[in-house]
């Protein structure tokens, strides 16, 4: 009995053996093949929205270059694979706000690419907010299984992940993070690039937007120089002194008719 039991267990064993010898390869990857944009915050945070603005660039910055990620998902190929990526706008023309700097194909032996928007600094976006808009369809090489993901589970918001935007502009919606209104009073983007002149070899632009990026001795000393500048321009305004009102450091016209009022620093103390 012993022998019959030998026996079977040595046949299982060459038979599991045998069944392990197939040589044909397993479909380690069976969903096909697809897209979607993958844009993510410094948090990995998906996202289907950027907007960007200019005013914290220097002068002489003409344009700027948003890489847009895009992702597939299959196995990569030997050969380059097109994308069928529509961009469009309902406010800006390619060409004249905006250019389209990557083919909309995924280079062999890879699996992703940046498709490359190129925004112009134009005189429309110092006053207007423009958007380019883009949207991926389905092909013969990628579908597009992958619409949406969850944002949160809590709020139930979610992100597209076939639809980007782009939003651009050359003015504040809003003042920048750093702004110290107890030094240099409310915020306006004209009193900013009046400091942005004053302070050129003091402060970085960016600084501005970076909430404690300029320390407090420093916002003093440009407080003291601004009042300084400011008693100069008012008098040469009234007529005390010699020489031209920089322009500059005056409000609008546009807000106050055919006034010339001189911008105001003054602090605001909170109670």
């Amino acid at each position: 009995m012993k022998n019959i039991l030998k026996v079977w267990v040595r046949a299982g064993i060459v038979l599991s053996l045998l069944c392990g010898c197939d040589e044909r390869t397993p479909d380690l990857y069976s969903a096909p093949d697809g897209i979607y944009f993958n844009n993510r915050t410094a948090g990995n945070v998906l996202t289907d929205t950027t907007s960007v603005t200019f005013v914290y660039e220097a002068d002489d910055v003409e344009y700027m270059d948003v890489p847009v990620a895009v992702q597939t998902i299959g196995r990569q190929t030997g050969a380059d694979r097109p994308v069928n990526l529509r961009v469009w706008s309902d406010n800006a023309v390619e060409g004249e706000d905006y250019e389209l700097l990557t083919p909309a194909v995924v280079p062999a032996f890879t699996s992703s690419f940046s498709y490359v928007v190129r925004l112009k600094r134009t005189v429309a976006i110092r006053t207007q907010m423009k958007s380019v808009y883009l949207k991926l369809s389905p092909n013969e090489y990628f579908t597009t299984f992958l619409a949406v993901d969850s944002t949160s589970g809590k709020s139930g918001r979610y992100t597209e992940m076939l639809e980007y935007r782009i939003d651009f502009s050359d003015f504040y919606s809003a003042p920048p993070l750093g702004w110290r209104p107890e030094y240099v009073g409310e915020f306006s983007e004209r009193k900013l690039r009046l400091m942005w002149k004053l302070f050129d070899k003091v402060v970085d632009r960016a600084d501005y937007n970076v909430a404690g990026a300029i320390p407090f001795n420093r916002w003093v000393y440009m407080k003291n120089e601004i009042e300084k500048y400011m008693y100069e321009q008012e008098a040469r305004l009234k007529g005390w002194s010699a020489g031209e009102v920089d322009e500059d450091a005056l409000v609008d016209p546009e807000a106050t008719g055919d006034s010339r009022q001189l911008l105001d620093f003054t602090p605001i103390v909170s109670d």
